[in-house]
Formats: structure tokens, sequence, C-alpha cells
């Protein structure tokens, strides 16, 4: 399955892995590039924007600090 992955800090990085790690193609976004460096390594895809996750995947995941975040990765 191709698995979306928004926000991949602190809560989300270990989330992220697992989908990795249980045999799942994954596809990342987050505020910058770097945070998702551990997954990218990993063979995971960076997606410039959350809308580029969610036209690429069949799941989407986030994990986004304040209700103010979602909204804003709601309307990229």
């Amino acid at each position: 399955m191709k698995v979306g992955f928004i926000g991949v800090g602190m809560m989300g990085a270990g989330m992220a892995s697992n989908m990795q790690k249980g045999g799942n193609e994954l596809v990342v976004n987050d505020l910058t590039r770097q945070a998702a460096s551990r997954h990218l390594n990993a063979g995971a895809t960076w997606a410039d924007t959350p809308k580029a996750v969610a036209a690429s995947c069949d799941l989407i995941f986030t994990s986004l600090p304040t209700p103010a975040d979602v909204q804003k990765v709601w309307h990229r």
C-alpha cells in the first residue's frame, strides 16, 4: 500500500517508520525536508506539498502539533 505521512516530527517520525517497516511504500511531507531525512534514507519518497501526498497515496496520516497547523495543511 502507498501510505502518505504529513508531519514526521517527534510523534510522526515513529509512526511513519512503523508504516515503512511494515512494507508500505511511504511518501512524506513536512515543513522541512531535513525532518524527513531518516525516512528518505530508508527509501521514502518526498512530496513537495501536502496536496502531492494526497494525490499519490492510498492512505494518508497526519501528525501535526496544533489545530492551526491542521488547518494550514488542509488548505494547501
